[in-house]
């Protein structure tokens, strides 16, 4: 039986796994968030930091990769889930991403190192991107089977409610994998 503490011990542990590599653990400068990377990018040239969002565009080229993402607070390196942004930066990678594979909307955490400053238009505005060179991506998975749209706690019952909170008929095209992708073609 002392077997069985141990194994317990491992998989919490496991649970809680960093993506920072094991080589940079000591050089990332955890204080710096998202936003304060936006507010001042400048200020942290040069240092490793871990910050990320929802990605907005994937643009690939010859040798390199850059992904524009739409800042989000961080909970255990994971972006969140909310409508909350300090801003944009861009993530530049000197691997192929694909943009099948990092999609729009998709979720991103990076560490990696802060190069400075690039000047873009959105539509008719002059944006100040911060620059994070890439050491190590995390692409999150898809949230799937969470639905805002139905209120009651899991032990309430409706049986003319489906399981989106709608009609028993009703699918969310949001959160139903196939007909996401019947809405692609």
């Amino acid at each position: 039986m002392p077997a069985l503490p141990i194994l317990v011990a491992l998989l919490l542990l496991a649970g809680c796994a960093s993506i920072v590599p094991e080589e940079l653990e000591g050089t990332v400068n955890r204080s710096v968030t998202g936003a304060d990377l936006i507010r001042d990018p400048e200020g942290y040239r040069g240092q490793t930091v871990v910050v990320g969002g929802a990605i907005l565009l994937v643009h690939t080229r010859a040798g390199e990769s850059e992904i524009e993402v739409l800042e989000r607070s961080l909970e255990r390196e994971e972006p969140l889930i909310t409508d909350r942004s300090a801003g944009r930066f861009l993530i530049r990678s000197t691997e192929f991403l694909d943009p099948a594979v990092y999609e729009v909307g998709r979720r991103v955490t990076v560490v990696g190192t802060v190069a400075g400053v690039v000047e873009r238009k959105i539509d008719d505005v002059t944006y100040r991107y911060p620059v994070v060179e890439s050491r190590r991506l995390e692409l999150w998975p898809l949230a799937t089977g969470v639905s805002l749209a139905y209120p009651y706690p899991p032990w309430w019952y409706d049986p003319f409610r489906g399981p989106y909170g709608g009609p028993f008929w009703y699918r969310d095209p949001l959160i139903d994998p196939f007909l996401r992708q019947r809405l692609r073609r």
